[in-house]
């Protein structure tokens, strides 16, 4: 396994902003109770590394419009009863996002495509789903008991309205702390973008701290699993307070982390506690590699991924893959880079097919890519299943895309990286420029991962995850 076995080095840059971090204390700070770094640290660590990547917006922006929608009017009303009502009792609970939403045809509705094995751990799973840009697909398949998690943040944010107009004392102590937080990163234009965020989650806090005693209330189980719970924010308000209340916090990694992942490293030393309140009991990982490029003071359990594993094994026995076929992985980050890529490819491989997939983040930055259409042999994909894209293809191209790892559990295929420092050497080829990966294609040896997939994604989900449940049930 070689240097996979390591664990890898932080850039000098990233140990410099960490250290800043680290020297500097910032978990030491609060206002109102409440602890103010972990409310806006995953901003400045996004902030402060996507200008040292030179990284694009990743997301799109929401349009507000969409909650005029009569489905997100419905269940705005559906999560107020749920809170006013004092039936119902629920085994475990996730927060989740509408991103993984995915129609199924035999059951004729929506399913969540990553969450969907955890759920059906349970009896009778609560669930809390974040809109994705404000859509609401329905009917979706725990339909009764699935409610909209933008209704405790924009609520929380209404009922603290009144706060934020007259604790001058706090705001006092925002600012000065936000100003400090500007000089620490040389970041002093961003003071009001850094300032209002701390005033809306400061004042915020106790009333999201409200709606999880509530939602504790009808919770007979001891399990709440929270998407995303390590960036913190208003996750990490969700989380610290299901931990005051004795309930096991536990996240499931959704996707690439590394040593330079700002919401999976963390400093050691005095800051332990206050981090310990605001992340996770437990880190949930697809494979054994994932634990070894992270510092998080959360429990880190390798399960596997469920989705992948069932996926692989079912697509390679109905999908053969297209002859002369590339896949390029786009995101949001880097999409420039990767658009260049595919337009060079589309002409110096005229007689291959050319899948360009986009990130749903990304999809509606449609000026960046639709330059594409001119291409004869280039087809944009947005929303399709990504493991039936990498089943169907030859060859996959992508930068730090956790579709580069995923690709290595299908047999076979040849892995072309962007030459970056997150993905080990393993997993495939890594080229400096055009000329050089289209050569490498042509090259017909060059690609083939020498890593091993049960290294990535843990193979046997069914029993690690029965055995991790078991020992929360101690």
């Amino acid at each position: 396994m070689g240097k996979d076995t390591m664990k890898f080095k932080r850039s000098e840059r990233f140990e410099e902003i960490f250290e800043i971090e680290h020297a500097s204390e910032l978990w030491n700070y609060s206002a109102n109770d409440v602890q103010l770094w972990p409310l806006i640290r995953t901003k400045i660590y996004s902030l402060v590394t996507s200008a040292e990547m030179g990284y694009s917006k990743a997301h799109a922006g929401s349009s507000i419009w969409n909650i005029l929608n009569p489905k997100y009017i419905a269940d705005v009303f559906d999560t107020g009863s749920f809170f006013l009502s004092r039936d119902g009792y629920y085994d475990s609970v996730f927060f989740t996002t509408a991103r993984y939403l995915q129609y199924d045809r035999e059951k004729k509705v929506y399913c969540n495509s990553f969450f969907q094995p955890y759920y059906n751990l349970f009896s009778d799973p609560l669930i809390f789903e974040a809109s994705y840009q404000f859509d609401i697909k329905k009917p979706r398949e725990f339909e009764t008991s699935t409610f909209l998690n933008d209704y405790l943040i924009f609520g929380s944010i209404i009922k603290s309205s009144g706060l934020r107009i007259t604790s001058n004392k706090i705001d006092s102590t925002l600012s000065k702390f936000a100003r400090q937080i500007c000089m620490l990163y040389s970041i002093p234009n961003l003071y009001a973008t850094v300032y209002n965020t701390l005033r809306r989650e400061v004042y915020s806090a106790i009333y999201l701290e409200h709606y999880v005693d509530r939602i504790v209330s009808h919770m007979n189980g001891n399990s709440a699993f929270v998407h995303c719970a390590s960036y913190m924010g208003d996750t990490g308000v969700i989380t610290k307070r299901f931990k005051e209340h004795g309930v096991s916090t536990i996240e499931l990694q959704h996707g690439y982390v590394g040593p330079e992942h700002y919401a999976y490293n963390y400093p050691s030393g005095n800051a332990d506690r206050a981090m310990k309140d605001y992340l996770p009991d437990y880190y949930l990982t697809f494979g054994k590699y994932w634990g070894e490029q992270i510092q998080t003071p959360s429990t880190i359990v390798t399960v596997g991924n469920p989705t992948l594993n069932n996926s692989a094994d079912d697509l390679q026995k109905e999908v053969s893959p297209q002859s002369n076929s590339i896949l390029v992985v786009s995101q949001g980050t880097v999409t420039s880079r990767m658009v260049r890529i595919a337009k060079y490819l589309s002409q110096a491989l005229p007689k291959h097919t050319i899948m360009f997939k986009l990130h749903p983040g990304e999809v509606p930055f449609t000026q960046r890519y639709e330059d594409l259409k001119k291409y004869h042999n280039v087809q944009i994909r947005t929303y399709d299943n990504i493991y039936e894209l990498i089943a169907s293809s030859e060859i996959i191209v992508g930068y730090n895309s956790t579709t580069l790892f995923e690709a290595v559990a299908f047999d076979g295929k040849r892995i072309f990286i962007l030459n970056n420092d997150l993905i080990p050497d393993s997993l495939g080829y890594k080229f400096s420029s055009c000329e050089e990966l289209c050569d490498a294609i042509l090259d017909g040896e060059s690609g083939y991962p020498s890593a091993q997939p049960s290294y990535f994604w843990e193979p046997d989900w069914e029993t690690n995850i029965a055995s991790f449940l078991k020992s929360l049930s101690l």
